[in-house]
């Protein structure tokens, strides 16, 4: 099959090649509003999962201790759920009929997420009437998930092959759903790389007509599963990244593309070639053909900063002649070593093989990489050729699209022919949250400051370290006086070096501003 054959509507079920055989069923609609009314019935919602298993984050549910579930924190049929679903255990059938009644365990079955675990070669010596679910089935985002374990069955089947569907509760995919652009209301979306179709059934819930992308059948199929599941309309198409969409163009492309440097054993949903970037490079360059005027592009992934630039530098690049009018955002999650990654490559992917892992990073140091970065990249069409450089910003775990958004429409009105005239009659004041860290020296006998580190905590969070001169100009706007006369002042008392002109202050405001050291009112442009 030639890439980007199949378009698929949630509302009917993907084609199943022969011999490929999917873990659950899809059934009609009946079936699944009766198993979507349990769960909501069960209260089988994110915070019943933290509280029971005593963790403080979804993406911690692979490493929940399964022996100490917090039995007092639910009813007995949430408790079943969570046991069956999520931890992936086996239990008996009669109990689960008692918990939940006839209706449950036979809504369940109806589509395949209740097996005889007879059925698995691995549990048949298990006690007649035990019953296991062959997937993984979980709430996130207020949407029920299904996707494929880690391994099959608890550990006790044999490891999945290479077309796995990603968990959609896995900590960059959690990122990648904060960082979605608010309900719009209107407008279509791309998940690219979707894998269970969680990043397009979040956009389809905020009014989009959102349409999930993958290579895999198995994730065509999971991803037409759970939109049915949710009772939710999206569209899911396979094939090779952009491939099956053609030429269509879309407001909103979000991607949680496969990154890991490839180890040799070709795992589809993680893979991303030999640097962990082959993926996530055709990504940025295939997408000015479909992001739409004014649209706005999310990938979180990891990239790497080298002797050929850094990460948001390299993106811009990617994005070509057809980009020139993207801004490019960097937000940075963390900052890895070489040994870091291939350190972890090492650990979960090759088998602790040292001399893998030392090929891996002699690879990685040829290429002149200098470090990694994990997070996300913002990409906005702003209609209009882009010549300022990418931004980069450190971010917290507390950043959403609306950080982005704020620092996007400043870079926006930095664009305008009459922003330096405009900034210079505003009255911008220090943040609240900006800390400012002086070091002071002995120098003839007299203390005096020597440097000055400034840095802020928001959400993007920003560190600076300016001339002790410059802080000191800088401390004085308190949105009581304008920039010129501030700027004025500074010149008529000698603060300030001749060579430092107002247009050079104008445009240092503007960047404190953007980095959050400074707030304005934004005009109504």
């Amino acid at each position: 099959m030639s890439n980007g054959e199949r378009t698929i509507s949630a509302a009917r079920p993907p084609e199943v090649a022969p011999g490929e055989r999917m873990p659950i069923r899809i059934g009609s609609a009946e079936e699944f509003s009766r198993v979507r009314d349990f769960l909501r019935a069960a209260g089988f919602d994110e915070n019943a999962v933290l509280a029971a298993l005593k963790i403080s984050d979804l993406s911690q549910i692979p490493e929940a201790d399964t022996a100490s579930v917090d039995t007092g924190s639910g009813s007995p049929a949430l408790l079943a759920l969570i046991d069956l679903l999520v931890l992936g255990n086996v239990i008996a059938a009669d109990d689960f009929r008692a918990r939940c009644g006839d209706a449950a365990l036979a809504a369940f079955t109806a589509l395949d997420l209740i097996r005889d675990a007879h059925d698995f070669p691995p549990l048949e010596k298990l006690a007649a009437g035990s019953i296991v679910c062959p997937v993984w089935l979980y709430p996130v985002d207020r949407f029920f998930i299904m996707s494929d374990r880690r391994t099959d069955l608890k550990d006790n089947a044999s490891r999945l092959g290479t077309e796995v569907v990603f968990p959609a509760h896995d900590f960059g995919t959690l990122q990648l759903l904060r960082l979605l652009p608010p309900s719009i209301g209107s407008g279509n979306a791309l998940d690219l790389c979707g894998g269970s179709g969680i990043g397009a059934l979040h956009l389809a819930r905020s009014g989009m007509s959102a349409t999930t992308a993958d290579i895999t059948a198995r994730s065509t199929y999971f991803a037409a599963f759970n939109a049915r599941l949710n009772g939710i309309e999206i569209e899911v198409v396979r094939g090779d990244l952009y491939s099956p969409i053609a030429d269509r163009r879309f407001d909103v492309i979000c991607a949680h593309p496969p990154w890991v440097p490839s180890s040799g054993d070709a795992m589809v949903f993680r893979d991303g070639g030999e640097t962990g970037e082959a993926i996530v490079q055709r990504v940025f360059c295939e997408m000015p053909h479909h992001l739409r005027d004014h649209g706005t592009a999310v990938v979180v992934s990891l990239g790497r900063d080298g002797n050929d630039g850094r990460y948001e530098n390299r993106v811009r690049r990617w994005l070509g002649e057809e980009g020139r009018d993207c801004d490019v955002i960097l937000g940075v999650d963390k900052m890895l070593s070489i040994d870091d990654v291939v350190g972890s490559v090492r650990r979960l992917h090759l088998e602790n093989d040292a001399a893998k892992a030392e090929r891996m990073a002699a690879r990685f140091r040829e290429l002149g990489t200098r470090h990694f970065v994990y997070g996300a990249v913002f990409v906005r069409r702003t209609g209009a050729e882009v010549t300022e450089p990418p931004l980069r910003l450190r971010m917290s775990s507390r950043a959403t699209a609306d950080d982005f958004e704020r620092v996007f429409a400043w870079r926006r009105y930095r664009r305008r022919a009459d922003f330096a005239d405009w900034l210079a009659e505003a009255r911008p004041r220090l943040s609240p949250q900006l800390e400012a860290n002086v070091r002071y020296v002995v120098r003839e006998g007299t203390m005096v400051a020597d440097s000055t580190v400034f840095s802020v905590g928001r959400p993007l969070s920003a560190t600076v370290q300016p001339d002790v001169w410059t802080a000191r100009l800088l401390e004085q706007l308190k949105g009581e006086q304008t920039v010129v006369r501030t700027f004025d002042a500074a010149r008529q008392s000698a603060q300030v070096p001749a060579e430092f002109t107002l247009p050079m202050f104008v445009d240092l405001v503007g960047k404190m501003i953007e980095r959050g050291f400074l707030e304005i009112e934004l005009p109504a442009w």
